[in-house]
């Protein structure tokens, strides 16, 4: 995946019209399944969203579909091991940002990072997802989004949507990369945005060091977000499709 080096696209320019919702219409009472590729999407993506949830009450479960062990593959101080240490330890930082005090139960699909694929989830691991959405009761399902250009994310899209689909529970999806170049627009298209939990998402981004920041210097094609789309996630609203 190319990351673009500023914040622009379709989905930008349209969604600064688009609906802007509160957590009750996202979150209903029993909760949310959120379906994420990688540690720092729930962040990125709904991290404001997922604060506003466990700050109403919402029960939270995440279904995690790969370890992360691909973003710095020519690193020598962080093997793959490490690296993936790195961004669990990072993940639960983050979590405690978000949701303080909450303990939020993270299921690891453990798929390969940058190359997974949906038919690759095993029906234990469908039926294991299966049986938690129905014990939290009829949450919804939260996921990227099917358009982010990273076969990773479109896995998450394809899980949620399977998961939904066999349980008849509503699915939204919220845009990481696909917020930005140009994409085919979605039918239904929200925003949610509160300004008091701006600092809250941006101190869990912050736990992301090795993402956001040079902290793994010995891998020149390493992946490192850009200080524009820092800023852009950080304080941009976020984006959420009705899928279901």
């Amino acid at each position: 995946m190319s990351v673009p080096q500023r914040p622009d696209g379709t989905m930008l320019r349209w969604s600064a019209n688009a609906p802007l919702v509160g957590i009750e219409a996202l979150a209903p009472p029993d909760g949310v399944l959120v379906m994420c590729p990688h540690a720092d999407d729930e962040t990125l993506g709904c991290g404001q969203a997922l604060a506003a949830a466990a700050a109403a009450g919402r029960k939270i479960v995440l279904v995690l579909l790969t370890d992360g062990e691909g973003s710095h593959p020519g690193s020598q101080s962080f093997d793959r091991q490490r690296l993936v240490e790195c961004r669990w330890a990072e993940l639960n930082h983050a979590l405690a940002i978000l949701a303080p005090g909450r303990s939020i139960p993270v299921l690891r699909l453990g798929l390969p990072d940058g190359s997974s694929r949906f038919n690759a989830v095993t029906p234990p691991q469908i039926a294991q997802i299966v049986s938690v959405a129905r014990k939290l009761g009829r949450p919804a399902i939260w996921s990227t989004w099917r358009e982010d250009p990273h076969c990773d994310h479109e896995s998450a899209a394809l899980l949620a949507s399977h998961i939904a689909q066999r349980t008849g529970l509503s699915h939204w999806s919220f845009a990481v990369w696909g917020r930005f170049g140009e994409r085919r627009l979605p039918d239904e298209m929200v925003r949610f945005h509160d300004s008091a939990l701006r600092p809250v998402k941006r101190r869990a981004m912050d736990a992301y060091a090795s993402q956001l920041t040079d902290m793994i210097d010995d891998d020149p094609d390493a992946f490192v977000m850009p200080p524009s789309l820092i800023h852009h996630f950080a304080h941009h609203a976020e984006i959420f499709i009705r899928e279901r």
